[in-house]
């Protein structure tokens, strides 16, 4: 899909909490390079008080990158742009990106033949990319790569951008990085069983594994995180669940499911199933270990990381 930035169609929101009936159309483009917001921009940058930034910037308009929508939620999607947007954010005092501290990234990115644009977000110190992709339906399998390619150099990508109704707050660049001839990012990263040691770092035992699977699920649970939102992955984390815990991953199974908005008990149940009947017929049934790399791919690698067992 080959789509000018400057003709893109997105939606654009008064406030993050706005109703639907308050949405309205933007040029991406134009979302980006307008002065209209500057001034509530740089007050967001200038206040040095938690509570009155945070006030200041929830109160900023926001845009939806991936396309129009009547609900900002993906059953609201009304067209896709064609473009990805990814956050790179600066939390030092996280661990987050530390590798930007007196790195210019936009005057790097230009190495990049699939960036669109690089900018400063809102708060003026970390990164926001728009890239060209070649399918909109593959939205969340180009994030997950573009972030494993990131993270390669050191870069770790927000987690919540991988879903193409992710909003974000306007934001203002007086020397932003734009290139209109940008190539659609077309990569996705090959779906394989991933070993618990390579995204842990080491084996679990049979309790770890069930403490660290109720704590990703739990997690899940509180923060109303989706990681099963392709039917690719959903598939995936049911067969490892299956293949791990037998009969007694069906409770896993329904509490992680029916976190996706399209939930159905008896699809799961079905599902679920299917993989049991396998299970004593592979060589290798499905690891556990998928389970925990797609989580930490949806959750991100910080929160996974810290995730108390």
């Amino acid at each position: 899909m080959k789509t000018s930035l400057f003709k893109a169609q997105i939606s654009l929101l008064p406030c993050a909490g706005a109703d639907d009936c308050e949405i309205e159309t933007i040029s991406l483009g134009a979302a980006l390079v307008s002065r209209k917001w500057r001034a509530k921009v740089e007050a967001v940058r200038a206040e040095a008080d938690p509570a009155k930034r945070k006030a200041l910037k929830d109160a900023l308009p926001c845009i939806t990158p991936g396309g129009t929508f009547s609900h900002v939620s993906r059953a609201g999607l009304i067209a896709a742009s064609g473009f990805l947007c990814a956050d790179i954010d600066y939390k030092p005092e996280k661990g987050i990106n530390k590798a930007l501290a007196g790195f210019d990234l936009k005057a790097e990115i230009s190495r990049l033949p699939f960036v669109a644009y690089c900018g400063h977000s809102c708060s003026g110190a970390g990164y926001f990319l728009i890239i060209p992709i070649a399918d909109p339906a593959k939205y969340k399998a180009y994030y997950r790569a573009l972030a494993a390619d990131f993270e390669k150099g050191g870069l770790t990508l927000d987690p919540v951008c991988s879903n193409i109704a992710f909003k974000r707050f306007v934001s203002w660049d007086a020397d932003p990085y734009i290139n209109t001839a940008a190539r659609p990012y077309s990569y996705t990263l090959p779906e394989r069983e991933h070993a618990t040691r390579e995204t842990l770092g080491r084996d679990l035992d049979a309790a770890e594994t069930a403490a660290k699977v109720e704590a990703v699920i739990s997690a899940c649970e509180l923060n109303a995180w989706d990681i099963t939102e392709t039917y690719g992955d959903w598939v995936r984390i049911l067969a490892a669940l299956a293949g791990t815990f037998g009969e007694a991953g069906r409770d896993y199974a329904h509490r992680i499911s029916a976190l996706y908005p399209g939930y159905s008990y008896e699809q799961t149940d079905a599902k679920y199933t299917s993989f049991l009947k396998d299970r004593g017929h592979l060589e290798s049934p499905a690891q556990i270990g998928t389970f925990f790399y797609i989580a930490r791919q949806e959750i991100g690698k910080h929160d996974f990381d810290n995730l108390e067992l």
